[in-house]
């Protein structure tokens, strides 16, 4: 009987660490959505809370955050910053051929102009954030990504207010796998941030097509030769 106590009471400690450590990241892959059109909506729109459950959107420009409150659905902004989820391609010039990249659902965030009741303020930065419990054990975050950028397009990620230093792992003909280091965040709870900066002045929208986010108990691995040259050709390909 004591035997069995001495057992029983390492796994209820364990549990209970496990339940106050702080909720998990959740609907990293975005398979989660479920997708509620809005009434009266002239935009394709669906309830942001329901399509990213667990994410948050801001929409901020020189302080300022405004924009439209919902997500669109297979479709996107004209000219102005939000989120959108997809489940199919978008033949779209502007967005170079992005696509589901993987499951069922596929993120984009769009910055560009933000807006209060119809009127126009600021280029606008879009930004899709979470904040959760990083698993013990964690090492890297890795990500798959497809940028619809010009030449002023950039991606910033930070973890607990860091920026992260992003590598890239693979290249894919709809998509790049990325990793950053995180293992100093591992066993923490810290919020997640996607950002995609407006240029400023305005001139064009960027679009980031985002899914499959991991925190994985593996390194980052090294870059390969052939990594490096295909990421020079895609960084050579986005200049042009």
């Amino acid at each position: 009987m004591k035997l069995r106590g001495l057992i029983w009471f390492p796994a209820v400690f364990l549990s209970f660490l496990r339940g106050a450590s702080g909720q998990g990241f959740i609907n990293l892959d975005f398979e989660s959505a479920t997708l509620v059109p809005v009434p009266g909506d002239n935009y394709n729109g669906v309830y942001f809370a329901q399509a990213f459950p667990g994410w948050t959107k801001t929409v901020l420009g020189l302080g300022i955050e405004a924009g439209y409150p919902n997500a669109l659905y297979d479709s996107t902004f004209l000219d102005s910053a939000g989120i959108s989820i997809i489940d199919r391609p978008l033949y779209c010039p502007c967005l170079q051929g992005g696509s589901v990249i993987q499951g069922n659902y596929t993120a984009i965030l769009q910055s560009g102009l933000g807006y209060i009741n119809g009127i126009i303020i600021v280029p606008a930065d879009i930004t899709l954030s979470q904040t959760g419990f990083v698993p013990v054990g964690t090492r890297s975050l890795q990500f798959k990504a497809y940028e619809g950028f010009d030449s002023h397009g950039t991606l910033e990620v930070t973890l607990g207010g860091q920026a992260l230093s992003l590598r890239t792992i693979t290249n894919a003909p709809n998509y790049t796998l990325y990793g950053a280091d995180v293992s100093g965040w591992a066993g923490q709870t810290a919020e997640l941030a996607f950002t995609v900066p407006a240029e400023k002045p305005h001139i064009n929208d960027e679009y980031l097509y985002l899914d499959a986010i991991q925190f994985s108990p593996q390194s980052v691995p090294e870059p390969s030769i052939f990594a490096l040259f295909a990421s020079g050709l895609l960084l050579f390909r986005k200049a042009c």
